[in-house]
């Protein structure tokens, strides 16, 4: 097996054939060509002088279900020749209207037409859009300043964008996702948003990581106040975090005081107790208690007397190599607890933060071997395909770093940032990369069955 990059295109006086650079005179003769679970297989073979492009037919084309013009990855195997990656982007909550993604939409947009920068094709499907008996998709693309729907091979890759835990929960979704990995043999990367104690439980298992990691406890029904009591005796403030959280949204700051304890949330109010007993009865009140982690709170590097913490991205490349995307400081915001920029917090680049070259490259340094560390572990330990995740990170008054939370479907807030544009085109590159992997990872270990 061998793989090459070339520019597929339609060749508009032919039909039924592909015109292959003349080089491929010395490979295996082809049989079949193939695009996700499409396979076309009858046509000639004439081969032209253009090194790096590969021309089909019109009719060819349109049989493959080719979304659009693009450079691809090119494999040859068992006589067959598979175009791709071709990543459905799988994700849930659809509307019946111009912007069929909802407030989404714009997001969407931003994605594919990144992954039409580089090798390879990419659309948008969900449960309802897959025809199971026919084996294809209605995908929906971007193409000329608006959303249109195309007839598409089931993928060769899924790249999961669900936007809630509840819509990951969905039997429907459940069993589309059950089908498509196991009947159909197609790799599912970030299959599953991560459980922050089920994370906390597998770092602290490894030499390697376990020092990242602030002290943490999971709250219980029957001794919640008696584990959050001996954790604020050790550690002067502490925060409480619901173990499937997302945005800073249900975060509590408990701290000591001489009258009892004082209570912060990002709602921006502190609030007085008395005693924990009587905060921990509010808590049991308004949320379900054995949801929550309890957690020592860190005195972190400040700017302009607000908290900062670090957001780095990881991504896996064409060799299936985790690479560090991203980098930013997150500044909290005004009477705020986190740095989440849904709660008033700010992106700066750390050229903001540390002016002086020494330094900063010293921190991204830093930051880039914990988190590179962190997710080999975390592949290691967990099941399914990972291809990116995001990491908030603390740096502490001594330069200790610390891992406050790592996100399988990392936001793409931070990006708003004119500056970490370049980063932004750089994850996309990176997911196109890996799909490419995993798409001749599977070809290598499948039998091809499941084409049509």
């Amino acid at each position: 097996m061998n793989k090459n990059r070339y520019i597929i295109a339609p060749h508009l006086t032919s039909e039924k054939t592909i015109h292959l650079p003349a080089h491929f005179k010395q490979k295996d003769i082809i049989y079949s060509l193939a695009l996700g679970s499409r396979l076309v297989d009858d046509f000639n073979i004439s081969y032209h002088q253009h090194p790096n492009k590969i021309l089909l037919s019109e009719d060819l084309y349109r049989d493959l279900l080719i979304p659009y013009q693009s450079k691809a990855d090119v494999i040859t195997l068992d006589h067959t020749l598979f175009i791709g990656p071709l990543i459905g982007i799988f994700t849930a909550g659809f509307e019946q209207s111009t912007q069929p993604l909802g407030t989404r939409s714009d997001f969407f947009i931003k994605l594919l037409h990144s992954f039409r920068q580089h090798a390879g094709f990419a659309y948008v499907f969900g449960t309802h859009s897959i025809d199971w008996e026919k084996g294809i998709v209605e995908g929906l693309l971007y193409q000329q300043q608006s959303w249109v729907k195309k007839q598409l091979p089931l993928p060769s890759v899924i790249y999961d964008r669900l936007p809630n835990r509840k819509a990951a929960q969905s039997a429907f979704i459940q069993e589309t996702k059950r089908k498509l990995t196991q009947d159909y043999d197609i790799p599912w990367f970030n299959p599953y948003f991560f459980n922050k104690w089920e994370i906390h439980e597998q770092l602290l298992t490894d030499e390697k990581t376990w020092s990242f990691l602030p002290h943490s406890v999971k709250l219980d029904p029957v001794d919640a106040l008696s584990k959050i009591e001996t954790l604020l005796h050790l550690h002067h403030a502490i925060y409480l975090k619901p173990t499937n959280g997302s945005h800073g949204d249900s975060i509590y700051q408990v701290k000591k005081e001489d009258h009892g304890v004082t209570v912060c949330s990002n709602l921006g109010r502190a609030i007085p107790y008395h005693s924990l007993d009587h905060f921990v009865q509010r808590l049991r009140k308004d949320h379900t208690i054995h949801d929550f982690i309890a957690q020592q709170g860190i005195e972190l590097l400040q700017i302009d007397n607000q908290s900062m913490d670090f957001r780095v991205h990881t991504n896996k490349n064409k060799d299936g190599q985790w690479t560090v995307t991203a980098v930013a400081a997150k500044v909290s915001g005004d009477h705020t607890i986190t740095t989440h920029q849904s709660h008033g917090g700010a992106v700066k680049t750390l050229y903001d933060i540390f002016p002086e070259e020494k330094k900063r490259l010293q921190i991204l340094q830093q930051l880039s071997h914990t988190a590179l560390t962190l997710s080999q572990v975390i592949d290691e330990k967990m099941s399914g395909y990972i291809g990116e995740i995001g990491f908030d990170l603390g740096i502490d008054q001594t330069g200790t770093i610390w891992m406050f939370e790592a996100n399988s479907r990392p936001g793409r807030e931070i990006f708003q940032h004119a500056s970490l544009k370049k980063s932004e085109r750089l994850i996309a590159k990176r997911i196109m990369e890996y799909a490419s992997y995993l798409s001749k990872t599977v070809l290598t270990t499948t039998d091809h069955t499941n084409v049509y």
